[in-house]
């Protein structure tokens, strides 16, 4: 036997190993789920401070109900293995209330009354056979007073975020009273009201996923006090009253926290042409604002369009410098509203600045732009060519969000309307966090909403949302739910992808442009000269038919080039994805197998030699 184990060690040792490795994640689920043993790099399966803090503030008690269809998924990999980590959670939370949530399993069977309950609540099964058998994983929860939260349809794709889900659920279940944002606009951003006074779709999904832990008070532009406001959120004021403007310094000055989107380019179409500020509350706050539009060369958004010429159609990376994606060093990871954030999408900002350096305001940047900058008027950005053309950087440096705290005075001691309860300066301190741009938190720069099982569900494509809810979270002191949200699956761009792709783009996009202007300038000379004074075509000239012929010629060869450099693009991505996998799968067991190859080798080596 042992020299059959000699003989054949190394056949032995590398079935050994395949056999560990397929087995391993299996067992480090185990253990994540079971014992609390925490492997991954999120911390996925770790409680947060935010959780822990949540669950032991629970008053009265709570029922959680969950509800999975574990028979009928045994052949789901994907919803059986979620599930685990779901119920392995919902234990942890469980454990950790000491009996002040009480936990149930339910399986639904066909036509039962488990099945008619879930249904009663929402939870809708999805079919996953001709028969109509139907799988179920949701939860129910519900307080001590018939409140009732849902959660129709666990995604497995939102794996990161499920410990925030849960907590969210019993945050709100376990919530009294919820603190009041007014929210004062000048944009018509209020979504559709739904039955029980909730907030429905709308192009501010932002609001609607506020709603579930605030009550919005939608004030009128020319409100004069701001009484049982908890926050204040001012929104794009581009035609505030002078009364409206001293009413928010004399809650910003009382120590009201408040958010402020100003902007000097709002993109919306129905206010395009408007620009917003706040001339004394910036003087009250020390803030420089350039209502210029900031343009960023090194954090400018690609954007892909598609262009028709002569019945072609192409692919064009255009860059749009007055959009920065602002990343890396340029957002705060020391503040706790920008820890964990990695992407943030403004659009045509403004600049921030302080304004007087021997200020008692505290002046701390969130959000800036790199030192690739320039500035110009609103009307000139309508045209990214020229824009790329024209871009001059200056090397100044701006700030897109900010926070103040601190102390400050007052700009209307001498308002005749001001009110005999004037505040002429802070006393305790003032909390404002004030953005140059207000685009950024609709829908089209951070989210897009489906509808699953009747639920929005919402997929996002930048940090904008956490950010805000990032930004309240602190003002109202719930900061360990900033942490909590972080958890959520990051965005890891690739950089070495990102790489090869910027230097593809930076080779052939100005090219693509420069050619792009020539063709669209020929084509309109051409269009004039056909035209003629009396609406009838006039013949070109045979120079003219021979400019466009080697023009579009010209065209073509472009074309092919830059589908020549996107497929060698995409091959060394391809490539490089190819090698990444490999040596995960692989080098990992092959050290194991050299090191159990070897290491006895010498182990006998030595025991002969000391013979």
């Amino acid at each position: 036997m042992i020299n059959f184990l000699n003989r054949n060690f190394f056949i032995i040792a590398v079935l050994s190993t395949i056999l560990l490795f397929l087995s391993s994640n299996y067992i480090i689920q185990k253990i994540n789920i079971n014992l609390g043993i925490d492997f991954t790099s999120t911390r996925t399966f770790s409680l947060s401070d935010g959780t822990k803090r949540v669950i032991s503030e629970i008053d009265e008690p709570l029922k959680i109900s969950f509800i999975y269809s574990r028979n009928l998924s045994k052949n789901i990999p994907i919803i059986q293995n979620y599930a685990n980590q779901v119920q392995g959670l919902l234990n942890r939370y469980s454990d950790l209330a000491n009996e002040k949530i009480e936990l149930n399993f339910i399986e639904p069977e066909p036509y039962s009354e488990d099945e008619d309950y879930v249904n009663r609540y929402g939870i809708q099964g999805f079919p996953i056979d001709q028969e109509g058998s139907k799988v179920y994983f949701g939860m129910i929860a519900s307080n001590t007073t018939d409140d009732i939260e849902t959660v129709p349809f666990f995604d497995p794709s939102k794996g990161g975020s499920l410990e925030k889900q849960i907590t969210d659920i019993i945050f709100k279940l376990n919530r009294s009273k919820k603190p009041m944002i007014g929210f004062l606009s000048w944009v018509d951003t209020a979504p559709p009201m739904m039955p029980n006074n909730q907030l429905g779709q709308g192009e501010y999904t932002i609001l609607e996923e506020l709603s579930y832990f605030y009550d919005f008070e939608f004030l009128d532009t020319d409100v004069e006090n701001f009484e049982n406001i908890d926050l204040l959120m001012v929104y794009h004021p581009s035609d505030i009253t002078e009364k409206t403007e001293y009413a928010v310094e004399q809650f910003i000055l009382n120590g009201g926290k408040t958010v402020i989107f100003l902007d000097p380019f709002f993109e919306k179409n129905d206010h395009s042409n408007k620009s917003s500020s706040l001339e004394n509350i910036l003087k009250t706050l020390n803030i420089n604002f350039n209502e210029n539009i900031i343009l960023d060369g090194a954090q400018a958004t690609r954007l892909q369009t598609q262009q028709n010429i002569s019945d072609n159609t192409s692919l064009q990376t255009m860059l749009k410098l007055n959009w920065p994606e602002v990343r890396g060093q340029y957002i705060n990871q020391q503040e706790d509203i920008g820890n964990g954030l990695s992407l943030i999408r403004i659009v045509s900002p403004g600049g921030l600045a302080p304004l007087n350096e021997d200020s008692e305001i505290n002046y701390i940047p969130l959000i800036s732009s790199s030192d690739v900058t320039m500035d110009i008027p609103m009307k000139e950005v309508h045209d990214p060519i020229k824009l790329i053309n024209n871009f001059q950087p200056t090397g100044v440096e701006y700030d897109f969000g900010v926070k103040l705290t601190g102390n400050t005075s007052s700009q209307y001691d001498d308002f005749e309307f001001k009110k005999d309860n004037h505040i002429s300066s802070s006393t305790n301190g003032i909390n404002v966090v004030l953005f140059s741009d207000a685009d950024f938190i609709r829908n089209a720069f951070w989210a897009r909403v489906q509808k699953f099982l009747d639920t929005n569900v919402i997929e996002t494509t930048s940090d904008n949302g956490s950010l805000i809810t990032n930004v309240l979270d602190s003002l109202t002191g719930f900061d360990e739910f900033i942490n909590l949200r972080n958890k959520e699956t990051p965005f890891r761009p690739f950089t070495v992808v990102q790489k090869l792709q910027a230097e593809a783009e930076q080779k052939y996009l100005g090219q693509e442009q420069e050619l792009q202007n020539q063709l669209d300038e020929t084509l309109s000379q051409i269009q004039n000269l056909s035209a003629g004074r009396a609406g009838e075509n006039v013949d070109l000239s045979d120079k003219q038919l021979m400019e466009l012929a080697n023009f579009q010629v010209l065209v073509e060869q472009t074309r092919k080039q830059l589908r020549e450099v996107r497929r060698n693009l995409s091959k060394d991505i391809d490539l490089l994805a190819n090698k990444i996998n490999i040596l995960n799968t692989f080098l990992i067991p092959i050290l194991l197998i050299l090191l159990m190859f070897f290491i006895p080798r010498q182990l006998g080596i030595r025991k002969r030699s000391s013979k």
